[in-house]
This record gives C-alpha cells, sequence and structure tokens, in this order.
C-alpha cells in the first residue's frame, strides 16, 4: 500500500502554504476588562496565554489570547469559540475548567482555571524520564479526564505533553480543548471533517494521519505516545518532517519499552503497547477499560509520588512569587511613567523642564524596577549576559537556592550553570545550619551535589564528576546509604569513560575498577533515570565481560583460581 496516497493534504504542504503569525506582542500589563494580565505563561500555534488577576472575584486565572492576525480568519476564530464550548461542560478534576469566553477590547479570549504547576513537557524537558510510578499516576489520571469526555462524545485529538498540566498538588489536568471534536456525525457545529488532519505528529494517531474516521481510542492512542515518551524520555518516532514521522505511526513499530529499561512492570510495557497498536481495534478500547488495566499492575502509587510533588510544588512556588514580583515591579514603573505622561498637557519636545524631568523618571523608574526584579526574578526572566557578570543572588533558605539552581540548569551558560550548584553548599554550609533542621540541610547539599557530578559527566568534566562520587562513598550508613549507592555507581560509570591511559595496570586495572564499583552497588533504587539508564549500560559491559571469561577455555587451574573471585561479582550483580 502506498501510504503517501493516504495521508491528508495538511501533512503533505511545503511549510510556505502553512498558516503564519506575525511577531508575537507581550500583552503584560495590560487591562481587559476585569482581568489584569500579570505575565506571560506560554505562547501555542493560535494563542497566548499569561496569568491573570480577575479583579471581581480576586483570583488568578490563565486569560488565553487568540493571536490578532488569526483573529482576522474567521475559522480560527471559530474554531477558538469550540475550544470553550467542548470544554465548558466537562467538569471533571482532571480537565481545566472554562470560566467564560468573548472579546475585549479586539482581543479575543477564554478565561479559564489556572493550575499553578508546569506542564508535562516543561517537566520532561528539565528532569528528564520518569519513574513508573509517576507514569502510571499521569495516565491514570489523564484517563479519568478522557473518561468524562467520553461521556459526552468529545473526542480531544491532540493529547500530548504540552496539554498535560501537573498541578503542584499532584494533580494532573488535560487541557486545550482547541481541537476538540464532538464525535456526532449529525451535528452542523463540527469544524473538521474526514480527510482534514488535526494534531501534532509526534503524538498522532494513524487514523488521524490518513484522515479517517477517528473515535476515543485515537486520544487513547495518542496517550499510550505520551507515556513512551515519559518512561523512554523521548516519543517513539522521529524525524526531521511531519511526513516523516506522521509514515511512521502507520508502519513502523516502537522500540519495546522494556529493551529500554528493566525497572519498568512488564505489565505497563504491554498496556503501553496495547494502547500504541496501529489498528484501532486491537487497542484499549475506552477509557474506562484503561482505567481499569492500570489496577492490574503492581505498583504502589504512593512510592515516591509525593517526592514528586513535593519538587513540583517547591519550585513552582520559587518561580510564581519571584515573577510576580518581578512583574509588579515592571507595572509599577509602567504607572509612573504613565501618570507623568497624563499630567503633561504641553508636548515634552516644547519644554526642556518637562522632558528632563520626565527622562529622570523614566531612568529613575527603570533603575527601581530593575533594583527590585534582581532581588526577586527567576532566572527565565533576567537577561543572561546581565547575571552572566554578577554573583549568583543568595537566596532566603538552602531550598530556595537549590531550586534557583534547577532553574538555571537549562537556561544559562555551563560556567554559570556549575556556579548556581556550588553556590547552595557555599551559601549554606552545614556547619551554619540550626540543629533541629541540620539533615535536611545535609541532604538539600548532597542533592546539589548528586546534580553537579551529573553536570560534570555531561560536560565531559570526569576528574570533577568522580571526587564528588569518592565523597559519596565514604558517607556514614545513617545518612549516606542511598549516596553511596549513588557514589559506587557513578564510580563506575566515569571509570568506564576514562581512557586507558588514565590507569596504571591498563585495561586489565581499569575493568577490575569497574567490577569493583559495580559489585558495591546495593541497589538502583536510589538511582534517578540518568544515572540508572547510564549504570546499566556498564552493568551489562561487565556481564558481557564475565560470560566471555568463562567461554575463552582458560586451563582449570587458572579458572578454579579465579571462580570465587567471578562467582562473587555474579551473586552481586544478580541481587
Amino acid at each position: 500500500m502506498n501510504v503517501l496516497a493516504h495521508l491528508p493534504l495538511l501533512l503533505l504542504m511545503p511549510d510556505s502554504k502553512l498558516p503564519t503569525t506575525a511577531q508575537p506582542v507581550d500583552l503584560t500589563g495590560r487591562q481587559l476588562g476585569d482581568y489584569q494580565l500579570l505575565r506571560r505563561l506560554g505562547r501555542g500555534g493560535m494563542a497566548d496565554v499569561y496569568l491573570a488577576k480577575q479583579g471581581s472575584l480576586r483570583r488568578n486565572i490563565a486569560l488565553k489570547i487568540l493571536k490578532p492576525d488569526l483573529a482576522k480568519d474567521a475559522s480560527y476564530v471559530k474554531r477558538f469559540q469550540r475550544e470553550a464550548q467542548a470544554a465548558a461542560n466537562l467538569v471533571q478534576a482532571n480537565i481545566v475548567q472554562i470560566y467564560e469566553v468573548g472579546e475585549l477590547q479586539g482581543f479575543h479570549f477564554i478565561a479559564q482555571e489556572y493550575v499553578q504547576g508546569r506542564n508535562l513537557k516543561q517537566y520532561l524537558n528539565r528532569y528528564g524520564a520518569v519513574e513508573p510510578v509517576m507514569a502510571v499516576n499521569v495516565i491514570r489520571q489523564c484517563a479519568l479526564a478522557l473518561q468524562k469526555a467520553g461521556e459526552l462524545s468529545v473526542i480531544h485529538r491532540d493529547i500530548k505533553p504540552e496539554n498535560i498540566m501537573l498541578s503542584t498538588k499532584g494533580e494532573v489536568k488535560i487541557t486545550d480543548f482547541g481541537l476538540a471534536r464532538i464525535n456526532n456525525s449529525a451535528s452542523k457545529q463540527a469544524l473538521t471533517s474526514v480527510g482534514i488532519t488535526m494534531g501534532t505528529p509526534l503524538y498522532m494517531s494513524p487514523e488521524q494521519v490518513e484522515g479517517t474516521a477517528i473515535d476515543q481510542r485515537s486520544d487513547i492512542y495518542s496517550l499510550g505516545v505520551t507515556a513512551y515518551h515519559m518512561l523512554a524520555g523521548h516519543p517513539p518516532f522521529q524525524g526531521d518532517t511531519a511526513l516523516v514521522i506522521a509514515v511512521q505511526h502507520v508502519k513502523d513499530t516502537a522500540v519495546p519499552l522494556n529493551d529500554l529499561r528493566r525497572d519498568i512492570p512488564i505489565e505497563l510495557c504491554q498496556l503501553i503497547e496495547k494502547m500504541m497498536a496501529k489498528d484501532p481495534s486491537d487497542r484499549v478500547d475506552s477509557a474506562t477499560q484503561l482505567i481499569k488495566d492500570l489496577r492490574r499492575i503492581k505498583i504502589d502509587l504512593d512510592e515516591d509520588w509525593e517526592m514528586i510533588v513535593e519538587k513540583l510544588a517547591t519550585s513552582e512556588q520559587y518561580a510564581m512569587e519571584s515573577s510576580i514580583g518581578w512583574s509588579q515591579a515592571k507595572l509599577e514603573a509602567t504607572r509612573q511613567l504613565q501618570t507623568v505622561m497624563k499630567g503633561n498637557l504641553q508636548p515634552w519636545w516644547r519644554s526642556g523642564a518637562t522632558f528632563s524631568a520626565l527622562l529622570f523618571l523614566c531612568i529613575l523608574g527603570t533603575a527601581g524596577g530593575w533594583g527590585v526584579a534582581t532581588q526577586t526574578a527567576p532566572p527565565a526572566l533576567l537577561n543572561v549576559e546581565q547575571i552572566a557578570q554578577s554573583d549568583v543572588p543568595k537566596m532566603e533558605t538552602a531550598e530556595q537556592q537549590y531550586t534557583a539552581a534547577q532553574m538555571a540548569s537549562d537556561r544559562f551558560e555551563k560556567s554559570l550553570q556549575e556556579k548556581y550548584w556550588l553556590a547552595v553548599e557555599q551559601n549554606f554550609p552545614i556547619a551554619d545550619a540550626p540543629t533541629n533542621t541540620k539533615n535536611k540541610r545535609i541532604l538539600i547539599i548532597r542533592r546539589s551535589k548528586e546534580r553537579l557530578a551529573e553536570f560534570y559527566m555531561k560536560d565531559g568534566q570526569w576528574d570533577k564528576a568522580f571526587a564528588i562520587f569518592n565523597e559519596f562513598v565514604q558517607y556514614d550508613e545513617l545518612l549516606g546509604k542511598e549516596f553511596r549507592d549513588i557514589g559506587y555507581a557513578g564510580q563506575a560509570i566515569v571509570f568506564d569513560e576514562m581512557s586507558v591511559e588514565r590507569f596504571q595496570g591498563g585495561e586489565e586495572e581499569r575493568l577490575a575498577k569497574i567490577r569493583t564499583a559495580v559489585g558495591n552497588v546495593k541497589t538502583t533504587s536510589s538511582l534517578n533515570s540518568l544515572m540508572k539508564s547510564l549504570f546499566e549500560k556498564v552493568k551489562k559491559k561487565v556481564d558481557r565481560s564475565l560470560d566471555s571469561f568463562e567461554g575463552l577455555g582458560i586451563p582449570d587451574e587458572i579458572q578454579n583460581e579465579s571462580s570465587q573471585f567471578f562467582q562473587f561479582f555474579k551473586v552481586s550483580l544478580s541481587s
């Protein structure tokens, strides 16, 4: 079958034919009716989303505003309004609630529930592949949302990490029903029909790609692809163009998850594989059935989930407080300038004194706003070059210093990232910690060193990474057990990456050190996804080297002398 012949026109159009948008305008600081726009939260293909204050109800909401150039096209306005209509009736804890839809000052908007947290894509970009317990929690809560949508015959059609919100309270919410469709062939409200493909190629079902009829099983496929991305750290199909990816969804089979990670329950791997079946009839047939299937997976849903939620809450609280402080500083400076402008009845160019005063106030307002911003703004809102020229700011607590380092880790140049991680211990040494919080301070500093070691490994600074791992293996039993495992695993990874010339005994000495380090790792439960993945690769090499030793036909007397040594490692690796 010629797959290309069945792909809808949208996927085959050259990029020049796709809709384009003008240079984005930041509306931060504007007052639209009852809404004061505080800061921009994100930008999408059709709309920008702002954190706004609703004055009448004194609450924060998310205000989605259709891009002005798209508002000129009636079809986009209609689709935008359809999003609100599709989601307004879906009242369920795992669906972002719609409050109002309308037009103010020429801007088409949707006022909706503000979810304090971040979307799943942002989480994956920052932390990488997730633990199975998090994947199951996300799938389950998304399934509950799709179950409600299914009751009203609504198909989302664009399930992907960007449209899955993770709140600081551990709630998972689906948003953006901009492509949603009521599955009723008699409905005159349907904006799309068979043959017109909508969605995101990385997560699109085969029937969406081919432009054939869809039902809720299409959303289940996209959720399965999202689950695969969560656990593998990348989508199952990737390519340079939308067309290449689309063809893979139709023709190719993804690499099995259990080939990529050994720590995922086989039942979970099989369920995700079933969700991603090419033929809809082979998939999980409904969200209700998906929820039932998830219950059969043997996994403790509470395990580590609280830690994940706490991580979201801590980082997001700091980002929220900081960025609002920055926004308020900008708004105050703007208000001062507007007041002065309104008071000047005579044009400024006719009065040198007025001009001088206005210039002074502008400079003062800018300096004042910048001063407040440098004390409170998160790294994402500051100019990178300005930060690079100054010292890393000291936060009020070790937790905030750690969070600041996390936020800097994917935004700044490498030298500054290193400084942020080093600042955690430099600004909050263990010796200065109060007795009742000393253990907590110890854990925060050790976590920062763990992240710093990972930074060094990614940057190829193996000596610095090894120094941290060597420190970990010397920790005491009380607070150092899990870090000792991290230390030994890190040593094995570093030894595996170092050149043979670094070892006086050559390759034999290097392999011996790797085996010793691997054998000292009691459990991999303390390792995060990155470390676990790297360690498993090293461990496989050790397994192969042991098997090769036994199959080389070495004389019995030599094997007997070494058998006890190798048996020890085999037992250690299997435990």
